[in-house]
């Protein structure tokens, strides 16, 4: 009688479609990988350097002038009255007050345009990721960080790769 209930419900399970295995098409993408590599990354990365540069320049001139303050103020001390002195170590104090807005304003701007960046990327690579998917007749594609083993024979990182060379060439030539 126990014999009749498995095969019973083996027969019951293997006409479940979405349980079979018959076709499916399993593969992966090393994300790290594919983020580190694309073109798109690497103009981006040279775009925010050049931003981060030229802010840093900005911050650099106002240090080194806010350090001529200082120094001026160290050298003039003693000939200046007293009002003279508090009204240039309010200035030089003011000084120093700007610069770290100034530097703390520079970095939560890098900060959101990195993080915007790297969404815009992220998203370029999902939806070769699913044209891929797609084209391939893939059932499911996983990334590297939810896979404890996978052969070599299903990663497809070379060819999103491939995918996004071709789609950064398209966008030079425009």
């Amino acid at each position: 009688m126990r014999f009749v209930y498995l095969l019973g419900a083996a027969a019951l399970l293997g006409m479940c479609g979405p349980l079979r295995a018959d076709n499916l098409r399993i593969a992966y993408v090393d994300l790290d990988r594919a983020l580190q590599q694309m073109p798109q990354a690497k103009k981006a990365a040279d775009t925010l350097n050049r931003e981060l540069m030229v802010r840093q320049r900005e911050i650099d001139l106002r240090r080194e002038k806010l350090r001529q303050q200082q120094l001026d103020y160290d050298k003039n001390a003693a000939k200046l009255s007293e009002a003279q002195r508090l009204e240039r170590e309010r200035q030089i104090q003011a000084g120093v007050v700007a610069l770290q807005d100034m530097q703390r304003r520079a970095q939560e701007a890098l900060n959101l345009k990195r993080n915007q960046v790297l969404k815009d990327l992220q998203d370029r690579l999902t939806r070769v990721v699913g044209a891929i998917g797609k084209r391939g007749g893939y059932t499911v594609i996983l990334h590297d960080k939810s896979v404890l083993y996978a052969s070599q024979s299903i990663d497809i990182t070379e060819q999103v790769l491939d995918a996004l060379r071709a789609e950064a060439l398209k966008g030079n030539k425009r």
